[in-house]
């Protein structure tokens, strides 16, 4: 299994830092944001992520996940050619794709979303880079395993893959073993976060925390894993307050001590 730390919080950190966070935590690679306003961007990423795959992997580190900009829907796009490209000269198996959104209708939406991955399956035969869709609780479409194996049904596995998140499900889907279940044909790559749900403004909303210490059944997403046979990468997605670079290197070293016992 391996251990890998998104980069979403780590906007402002360089190649080189990004290879030093890696090592000073402890994970054995990245989920790498490229979005604009990050070091790699789509619009650079044919150039820099091949040089930056490189870099990682004389350190002996990896980068298995691409997180690609939310918005990115349209395989037919110059930002979905580009990414997909750029992964597979950099050797980076997977891409995060965006979200299809809800917008009233879950037939029609659906249909859609559908017809819109089919591209995404294409790029990825033709690339060899897959396609992960990632469980992202509000108004999108898959935001647990039921409407995800619905948008998923009859795509090769090897193309187009289930992105599970323990902290998401926790918010929008049913027990966690039960969601691995449903997802396992296609289950890729899991995202791990923690959450605790505050009022604020009259209204609740969920607040990620390091994991551990929220709602999530630990026991239950350990038991999933093991049950599901999955031995696959783990991205601690980190997106948790912190007062600095420094205490944001600490909880992840205790973040991934915990998951490491989780999961042993």
């Amino acid at each position: 299994m391996q251990f890998i730390y998104f980069t979403k919080t780590l906007k402002e950190l360089a190649p080189p830092a990004l290879v030093e966070f890696c090592k000073e935590t402890g994970v054995d690679g990245l989920d790498l944001a490229v979005r604009p306003g990050y070091p790699i961007e789509p619009s650079n990423a044919l150039t820099e992520l091949p040089k930056f795959a490189a870099i990682m992997k004389q350190n002996k580190l990896d980068i298995p996940l691409v997180s690609a900009p939310t918005s990115l829907i349209d395989a037919d796009s110059k930002d979905a050619k580009n990414l997909f490209e750029a992964c597979a000269l950099a050797g980076v198996p997977m891409i995060k794709i965006g979200y299809f959104p809800y917008k009233g209708n879950f037939s029609d939406d659906l249909q859609g979303a559908r017809k819109k991955l089919q591209g995404f399956s294409k790029l990825a035969q033709a690339t060899k880079v897959k396609a992960v869709y990632h469980t992202h609780s509000g108004n999108n479409i898959g935001n647990n395993a039921v409407s995800l194996k619905e948008l998923l049904t009859d795509f090769d596995p090897h193309h187009v893959g289930a992105f599970a998140d323990t902290g998401h499900l926790a918010v929008n889907g049913g027990p966690i073993k039960m969601e691995l279940e449903i997802l396992r044909p296609w289950l890729s790559i899991i995202a791990i976060k923690d959450i605790l749900w505050e009022q604020a403004k009259g209204d609740w909303a969920f607040k990620v925390i390091p994991a551990g210490s929220g709602i999530v059944r630990w026991n239950d997403v350990s038991k999933g894993v093991k049950d599901a046979k999955f031995q696959g990468t783990i991205v601690l997605h980190g997106e948790y307050e912190a007062s600095g670079l420094p205490n944001r290197k600490d909880l992840a070293k205790k973040e991934l001590a915990f998951l490491k016992k989780q999961f042993a």
